[in-house]
C-alpha cells in the first residue's frame, strides 16, 4: 500500500506557516481544533475562520474539530467558520445530522470516536448521514491525555470499517508506527498532529518528509 492510497490529515493547526509547509508537501487535509474542546492546540473561531481562508487559497481541505452540544450552536459555528468538513466529538442523533446536511449541502460530516465513546448502536444508526469516521486512540481530559493501544481496540475499528465509510486513525501516530497501522488496519487515512511539529506547534518540513517516506514504503 502506498501514499497514493492513504490520506494524511494533520491536526491541531494554529498558524499560517503550517499551512504553507503543508502545501509545499502536497498535504490535502488540515484540522483545526475549536476551543470548545479539551486538549492541546485549540484556537478560537475567528482565528480558525482566517486559517481556513488560507486553506481555501491553497485548495487544502479544512476540517473543523468541535464539541458543540447544541444543534443550533454548531450550525451557527459552521456558518461562521465555513469548513469543508466537520469532526463532531458530540454524538448528534441521525435526525440532527441530517439537519446539518440539508443546511450545508456541500459539507462533509465526520464523527469523532474514541475507545470510551465507542457505541455500536449509535454508529449503525448514523451511517447514512456520515461521510467520515475519525477514530482517536487518545482520549483528552483536562490537562492530560489517556492513551489506548491499537491492539486492544482492533475490534472497535474493524466494526467501524464494516460500515464502508472512510475511517481515519489517530492518536500517537509517528514515523515509527505508521507502517504498522497502515498494514494492520488499512484505513482510508491517518490523522497525525504533534509528531510532525516543532516546539512552536508549526509543521516541521523535516519531520513531515520523514513521515511521508515511511508511508510510501508501508
Amino acid at each position: 500500500m502506498n501514499i497514493e492510497k492513504i490520506s494524511l490529515k494533520i491536526c491541531g493547526i494554529t498558524n499560517s506557516k503550517s499551512i504553507q509547509n503543508a502545501y509545499k508537501n502536497k498535504i490535502q487535509s488540515l484540522g483545526f481544533a475549536s476551543n470548545n474542546l479539551e486538549g492541546p492546540n485549540t484556537v478560537n473561531d475567528s482565528k480558525i475562520k482566517n486559517l481556513i481562508k488560507e486553506c481555501n487559497h491553497y485548495k487544502i481541505e479544512s476540517v473543523l474539530l468541535t464539541k458543540n452540544f447544541s444543534l443550533k450552536e454548531i450550525i451557527k459555528q459552521i456558518g461562521f467558520v465555513k469548513p469543508k468538513t466537520i469532526s463532531c466529538s458530540h454524538h448528534f442523533k441521525n435526525q440532527e445530522l441530517k439537519k446539518i446536511k440539508t443546511t450545508f449541502k456541500k459539507l462533509k460530516i465526520g464523527i469523532s470516536i474514541n475507545p470510551e465513546s465507542y457505541d455500536r448502536k449509535y454508529i449503525k444508526s448514523i451511517k447514512d448521514s456520515v461521510d467520515i469516521f475519525y477514530y482517536d486512540l487518545n482520549v483528552y481530559k483536562k490537562n492530560k491525555i489517556k492513551k489506548y493501544s491499537l491492539e486492544k481496540n482492533l475490534e472497535q475499528i474493524k466494526f467501524i470499517k464494516k460500515m464502508s465509510i472512510p475511517i481515519y486513525i489517530g492518536g500517537g501516530i509517528n514515523h515509527d508506527n505508521v507502517k504498522k497501522i497502515i498494514k494492520f488496519i488499512k484505513p482510508y487515512g491517518v490523522d497525525v498532529s504533534r509528531s510532525l511539529k516543532n516546539k512552536s506547534n508549526t509543521i516541521s518540513n523535516a519531520k513531515l518528509k520523514k513521515f511521508l517516506s515511511e508511508m510510501c514504503i508501508a
